[in-house]
């Protein structure tokens, strides 16, 4: 398993606490009655979205289709997701890039395709539900909705979760916190400057961006709320597997420091040795701010 695809991993449980609890059980609730129900995934990874959905939501006929140009990432989220099933009491039949799953009346198809989202054609109205998870500041947020308008069917949803909204704090201070300011302003830029095919990404206030440019879309807005990873360490020890989630954001963090100019590379690196001697120490925190939206097609 490759480093991203463990940091995938990772933080699965990382954001399932971190989801908005109020978006995620209206959209529960949004889902019930919708049978057959046929729902693409954008940016599957490792297919925690479908994963997350499927524990709760897992009868009727449904369809899901997991989207993402990385294969091996993909090959990760059919067995995560025929193993799920089967502890369910599917009965699981793989093929090749794709699986059919049935439990009684309850018949289950996921289907992966390896294609950039820019690349993929659906016809219209054709989905009751897409989902985009830790996804949308990767993209050209108008053009992109205004493709998944065209694909939902009326009254169709959207589920966007986990969207970086622009602040990133980290604990204990750092004794030069000028330095540290400017790192993480620099850590955010980045991000602004994003462009995919020459167009402006979702970027470092994608959370905030997303609600005027849904409405600009055509959607109406359902629920919304704040699903901030706060990767903290309780009585002295982290959850889950948060600490290689904050190793793999210090490594990050630190690689956008290096191609600054403005930053002293010998200040960086004392920076990088106090922090994760303070995660050898599960005495590191950090809170990242990211919003959750959950919205709709109008019929």
């Amino acid at each position: 398993m490759d480093a991203f695809a463990q940091f995938l991993q990772a933080k699965y449980a990382l954001d399932q606490r971190s989801l908005n609890p109020a978006v995620w059980r209206r959209f529960l609730d949004e889902l019930s009655g919708r049978n057959p129900l046929d729902l693409l995934d954008v940016g599957t990874g490792a297919g925690s979205m479908f994963r997350r959905i499927l524990q709760h939501y897992d009868h009727g006929a449904m369809h899901l289709t997991g989207l993402d140009i990385e294969s091996g990432l993909l090959d990760i989220a059919e067995t995560e997701i025929a193993s799920l099933l089967q502890a369910k009491g599917f009965a699981v039949e793989n093929g090749v890039g794709r699986l059919s799953a049935e439990r009684d009346a309850d018949r289950i198809e996921f289907q992966c395709i390896c294609t950039p989202l820019s690349e993929f054609q659906s016809a219209p109205n054709r989905y009751d539900v897409i989902t985009a998870h830790a996804f949308m500041d990767l993209v050209p947020l108008r053009q992109i909705l205004a493709g998944f308008h065209d694909g939902l069917k009326p009254g169709g949803l959207l589920y966007t979760t986990i969207n970086y909204d622009g602040e990133t704090v980290v604990f204990p201070p750092y004794p030069d916190c000028e330095f540290e300011d400017a790192l993480l302003r620099g850590y955010d830029a980045s991000m602004e400057e994003r462009r995919l095919n020459g167009s402006e990404t979702g970027g470092a206030k994608c959370g905030r961006r997303l609600y005027g440019e849904l409405l600009n879309a055509g959607f109406e807005i359902v629920s919304y709320g704040c699903s901030d990873w706060n990767i903290t360490p309780s009585d002295g020890a982290y959850l889950d597997d948060d600490s290689v989630v904050l190793e793999h954001l210090l490594g990050w963090i630190s690689s956008e420091g290096r191609s600054n100019p403005a930053l002293d590379p010998e200040k960086l690196d004392r920076w990088l040795i106090c922090r994760r001697r303070q995660l050898q120490m599960q005495m590191l925190g950090i809170i990242v701010h990211q919003i959750d939206v959950l919205a709709r097609k109008p019929d």
